[in-house]
């Protein structure tokens, strides 16, 4: 009945809402990838975002998803993060790279950095499999629609939350920084004052 595909639908997309993140830290040096099945039309969201090493030093990353055939339908080059939504016209598994950036990274030598890498899934709309009636194919077309704008919803969340950290973790690296810069300034002009006291009294005493 109308009545119970509606709860069904709103039981759909409560659960979709309240789903935790998928969300995963990679820690590698130069490159990893990565595969994922999809079907065709099932479209996904997903991000990036590296974060700063134990020096506080960022680095920049290039992205790159390959089809099953072999065809590049995403690049981003020399970037610390980024989004992407792409719709599927291949069924397959679909390769996923991220590779260093070496030429855009201030240090030389490559540490292991952390890179979050979030990746969430839709759902292709197939209304005709689920009803033969127009009024509930009408019905099942908008809970897909609704689980489409929530996944997205999500995975924008979980890049903002993630870049937010990136962020501040960059503004703590500098801090210390900053703070351990101040105590050896003072320290050394704590050492070159008592230094200066104990030349001038040198001087005094062998004359």
């Amino acid at each position: 009945t109308m009545s119970s595909l509606r709860l069904s639908a709103a039981w759909l997309s409560l659960a979709i809402l309240v789903q935790s993140s998928i969300a995963v830290k990679l820690k590698f040096r130069y490159e990893e990838c990565m595969t994922y099945h999809f079907e065709m039309y099932e479209p996904f969201y997903g991000s990036f975002v590296a974060l700063p090493d134990v020096y506080g030093l960022q680095a920049s990353y290039n992205v790159v998803i390959t089809s099953p055939s072999g065809t590049k339908v995403h690049e981003t080059h020399a970037q610390n993060e980024g989004k992407f939504h792409l719709v599927p016209y291949e069924t397959g598994r679909y390769k996923f790279c991220i590779s260093l950036n070496q030429d855009r990274t201030a240090s030389r030598y490559v540490l292991a950095r952390d890179v979050v890498w979030d990746l969430h899934v839709g759902h292709a709309d197939h209304a005709s499999d689920h009803a033969k009636e127009d009024d509930t194919q009408a019905l099942w077309h908008y809970v897909h629609q609704v689980e489409s704008q929530l996944q997205q919803l999500r995975a924008t969340q979980s890049y903002l939350y993630w870049r937010e950290r990136r962020h501040r973790m960059t503004v703590e690296s500098t801090n210390r920084k900053v703070l351990v810069f101040a105590v050896l300034r003072s320290l050394a002009l704590v050492l070159v004052s008592v230094g200066q006291v104990v030349g001038v009294r040198w001087m005094f005493k062998s004359r």
